[in-house]
């Protein structure tokens, strides 16, 4: 089997390792939900000013504050700023 395959399934067996509770070395990212709803509210914009703010596609704001979705990464970072920073104002 190719060297990619092997990979890929040493990959799996480690992630089925680490879902039965068994530890394996293995890095995991795991995001903590924040507030987008109280963090928009806090700047006094509505989800579409919001929006049109931050660069934040509409739905993916909706998603966020209905916990359908959990912000990660870049978006996670640029929450927290907002909330550290609110004094935006809708244009």
């Amino acid at each position: 089997m190719s060297e990619y395959f092997e990979s890929i399934k040493k990959g799996a067996k480690e992630a089925l390792a680490w879902k039965r509770g068994r530890k394996t070395g293995a890095y995991v990212r795991q995001y903590v939900a924040v507030d987008v709803a109280e963090i928009r509210k806090n700047t006094n914009m509505t989800q579409k000013e919001f929006s049109e703010s931050f660069s934040i596609p509409l739905a993916t704001l909706r998603q966020w504050e209905q916990g359908k979705w959990v912000p990660q990464g870049p978006a996670q970072a640029l929450l927290r700023i907002i909330a550290h920073d609110n004094e935006f104002e809708a244009e």
